[in-house]
């Protein structure tokens, strides 16, 4: 049910967005926290550098005491050198550690003016004591040194240092409780982050291939609609050609019936009449030129049934019909025609393709090929027949046949309505080649109870 509810969401177009707003917000969170634990950090190393600052302030004041006391002691200008060169570095130190910590607290919730007024007004007794010394009183200048209220003065100092280190250990405290903060926060928006990248590439890839399995079950379904509409129209068109073939067939009969009854009947009525006595000469030329015009009228049927549907198909088989169709090629186009053909085992709708491709493709080339020499083969190998036609003509493109020829498809749907294979390879100026391989069949022997099919004559 989970899984079901998760699958149906992550289906959706909105997943993605929501995915890349989160992951968004987990990177400005990571860099809110990082800006954060930067700063925090900065401020932590500026609170030491103020520590080691103020230690330098109370280094450079105790300097500058010691060499005071030594000016006193001994009265060399070594001494009072000392003690300038500390002076100068306790005013330097005094305001680099000043910077620090105002920097550290601005809202300036430690305040530093006690401890510089306490550093001022013991660099003022000592100034005091230097000048005493100058002056040429050093017993009274010892004398002021030496009192308690400089030791008190020096420890009231140390002890406002303190506070003030004290107060800025609290920030500091607080910053590094911040920073634990930060990074913590940084944790967990990048484990965050993580894993709405993994569940992001998870449901990307779920998609991906619920995506694919749909395309694939799509294509499948449309491949097996073209293959189911290829076979419907194959057949289709086989059929067609078969029709066609049945109708041309059926005319061929009733062309052979008809007209040869009654071209049969004028010949006899003719002769009759010819063993007419007495009949005019006239007569007879007329009769003669009457007869004549029979005969071509007869020679046509012949032709016409011939087109239709080849008689010496039927009277010769398939070879010897190759045979005839070849050399009357050969005679019409002035050319050799070379012909290879064997006997082979073939059903008589295969034979009626064969020779209907082989005339075809011989019609095409004395239109079209403008050949020297035409080769015709028909070979059996082993459960097929091959045929061939290859002539040396002008050639063509086969991509670029015009589609209101149709003989090439003829061909194709004819060879392919049995089952077979044809190849069509030509080019400009290299001739063209046809080669059909259909299927062999075992010619049964015929039923002598069986209706034969005329022969046409």
């Amino acid at each position: 049910m989970i899984k079901s509810s998760i699958e149906r969401v992550a289906r959706t177009r909105y997943v993605m967005p929501v995915v890349l707003a989160l992951a968004v917000v987990a990177v400005v969170v990571i860099e809110g926290a990082y800006q954060h634990s930067r700063s925090t950090l900065a401020q932590g190393v500026a609170l030491t550098d103020a520590r080691l600052q103020a230690g330098r302030v109370l280094q450079n004041l105790t300097d500058a005491e010691l060499a005071a006391r030594a000016f006193l002691i001994n009265g060399q200008a070594a001494d009072r050198a000392a003690y300038r060169e500390s002076i100068t570095a306790l005013a330097e130190a005094q305001r680099g550690a000043f910077q620090l910590i105002a920097d550290l607290d601005p809202q300036r919730t430690v305040s530093v003016e006690a401890v510089r007024m306490r550093i001022q007004a013991r660099v003022s007794a000592m100034e005091e004591w230097m000048d005493t010394t100058e002056r040429g009183r050093r017993t009274q200048a010892r004398l002021m040194a030496s009192s308690d209220r400089g030791r008190t003065s020096y420890a009231e100092l140390r002890n406002e240092f303190d506070l003030v280190l004290g107060r800025a250990s609290a920030l500091q405290d607080s910053a590094r409780g911040s920073l634990l903060d930060a990074i913590m926060i940084n944790r967990v928006a990048l484990h965050l982050l993580v894993l709405i990248s993994v569940l992001g590439l998870v449901l990307f890839t779920r998609q991906l291939r619920y995506s694919d399995e749909q395309k694939a079950r799509e294509s499948q379904y449309l491949a097996s609609q073209v293959a189911l509409r290829t076979a419907e129209l194959r057949e289709l068109a086989g059929h067609l050609v078969n029709t066609r073939e049945d109708e041309r067939g059926r005319l061929a009969r009733e062309l052979h019936d008809e007209l040869g009854g009654l071209f049969t009947a004028m010949k006899l009525e003719l002769a009759r009449l010819r063993r007419v006595t007495d009949m005019p000469t006239s007569a007879l030329e007329r009769m003669s030129g009457i007869e004549e015009r029979l005969n071509e009228g007869i020679a046509v049927k012949r032709r016409i049934i011939e087109n239709l549907r080849p008689s010496s198909l039927d009277q010769l088989g398939l070879a010897s019909a190759l045979e005839v169709l070849c050399q009357e090629a050969a005679s019409s186009l002035g050319i050799p025609v070379s012909a290879q053909l064997e006997t082979v085992s073939l059903d008589k709708e295969c034979e009626l393709t064969v020779f209907r491709l082989v005339q075809e493709s011989l019609t095409n080339i004395s239109k079209y090929a403008r050949a020297r020499q035409v080769m015709v083969q028909m070979e059996a190998k082993g459960d097929w027949v091959r045929v061939s036609v290859k002539d040396d003509g002008c050639g063509f493109q086969t991509q670029n046949v015009p589609a209101s020829h149709h003989g090439l498809i003829g061909m194709r749907v004819r060879v392919e309505s049995h089952n077979g294979h044809l190849s069509i390879t030509s080019s400009p100026g290299q001739g063209t080649h046809i080669v059909a391989e259909l299927p062999c069949r075992a010619q049964t022997t015929a039923d002598p109870c069986e209706p034969q099919e005329p022969v046409l004559r």
